[in-house]
């Protein structure tokens, strides 16, 4: 009976976090699923010279166009499958440039400025 009234307190709950999370999508996400809109942002950056700024440019990118949750898990992700990959290089350095991205992501939507930044953080 009490697990019966614990999940009658959940459901108004997970409806407003459905809710909620709607309306946090930026208008511009270029695809429906997480995966997807990764892979769309990641194709959309020029190719850069150093992995660390690449990290970095397309960190920001998806903290912008899809979530700052889904370049989090970009990063780890990528990382995570580096270890299991025969020459995977996973990286603390990688990931530390991923954070670096997504506070970049708060100057602008400017690529000129997200590169700046970039460079100001050192990648």
């Amino acid at each position: 009976m009490r697990h019966r009234r614990r999940q009658a307190r959940l459901v108004p709950v997970a409806l407003a976090v459905l809710g909620l999370s709607a309306c946090a999508t930026p208008p511009d996400r270029p695809a429906v699923s997480s995966y997807s809109c990764m892979l769309a942002v990641r194709d959309t950056v020029p190719p850069q010279g150093d992995d660390k700024r690449a990290h970095c440019m397309v960190a920001a990118g998806i903290a912008q166009r899809c979530s700052v949750f889904e370049a989090d898990l970009a990063g780890l992700g990528k990382e995570f499958s580096d270890v299991f990959t025969p020459g995977g290089d996973a990286s603390w350095a990688d990931w530390r440039a991923d954070r670096a991205g997504i506070r970049c992501a708060r100057r602008g939507r400017d690529p000129a400025v997200l590169a700046a930044c970039c460079a100001e953080a050192g990648y």
